[in-house]
């Protein structure tokens, strides 16, 4: 397919690069556009591709079809506010989303097709190295807001044998290769994070706050079984206590958990099910 690719490329390790990297790796004809070039884009393409980056402002010209859209700041309510007025405007003939609470709220007005997609893992950059896993507690990340960093302060005062900080997204294999754990708390909103793959590909056991909804259920994921889901600070610090110590236990929970997200939700995988969904209904052979 001779696909039109739509992001900013300011950062490297955002969505449009792991979805551009995909496309490419399954042989389609990519071509990246910048938001801001979006009105000199050309007719003789199979789709056009906006990924969210944080720039409203520009539309995909309504004369250029089909228009789809992967929308994941629906957490965020001024980007948000943004996103259902383009949404509800019919500026976009398909729209994938993360967040199924936020999915619900566009789908009470939408035009069009929204359909629930989660993130993956690039295991080109997320995966499991052979070195010592000699720290208890990894997280990716800044502190964010209330509560999650007084649940990252915590963390640093009980376990200070972690590895617990922002960092370069090419440093995350080697930070949650060398973690028992992998920490993971959204700041706003709640779905399954692009951190918590990353948590599972690099080997480590994903502890995760309890999501509002299922959505970790439909994914696979199992409590106790390839994750391990947490309720409040008394819970979260008694379930560390409990698989620091249990060595077997927590190794066999963090092997499932990688399994299954290498072999089912990587952005490979994630954009194979896009495509197909895309291809059924525009017909594009």
């Amino acid at each position: 397919m001779k696909i039109s690719l739509i992001f900013s490329k300011e950062r490297s390790d955002t969505l449009g690069i792991y979805f551009e990297k995909a496309l490419k790796s399954l042989r389609h004809d990519v071509e990246h556009f910048w938001p801001k070039d979006m009105a000199k884009i050309k007719p003789g393409f199979d789709l056009y591709f906006r990924i969210d980056d944080g720039y409203y402002d520009y539309l995909i010209p309504k004369t250029l079809s089909p228009r789809i859209y992967y929308v994941s700041d629906v957490h965020l309510k001024g980007p948000f506010k943004k996103i259902k007025r383009h949404i509800y405007g019919g500026a976009y003939d398909l729209v994938f989303c993360p967040m199924r609470r936020e999915i619900d709220i566009l789908r009470k007005r939408s035009p069009v097709e929204i359909i629930w997609m989660n993130a993956g893992c690039d295991t080109e950059i997320h995966k499991r190295l052979s070195i010592e896993r000699s720290c208890d507690i990894g997280f990716v990340g800044t502190d964010g807001g209330v509560p999650r960093k007084f649940y990252l302060q915590e963390i640093r005062e009980r376990y200070p044998n972690s590895l617990i900080g922002p960092a370069d997204h090419m440093e995350m294999s080697r930070i949650y290769s060398s973690s028992k754990i992998g920490f993971s708390f959204p700041v706003r909103g709640e779905c399954f994070t692009m951190r918590n793959y990353e948590i599972m590909a690099c080997g480590a056991m994903l502890l995760m706050k309890r999501l509002r909804d299922d959505s970790a259920e439909r994914l696979g994921f199992i409590d106790r079984k390839n994750i391990v889901i947490f309720d409040g600070p008394k819970d979260l610090f008694r379930t560390i206590d409990h698989y620091l110590t249990n060595h077997k236990e927590r190794q066999e929970i963090a092997e499932r958990g990688y399994a299954l997200t290498v072999e089912k939700h990587t952005y490979v995988q994630r954009t194979r099910q896009m495509l197909d969904i895309i291809k059924d209904r525009f017909k594009i052979l």
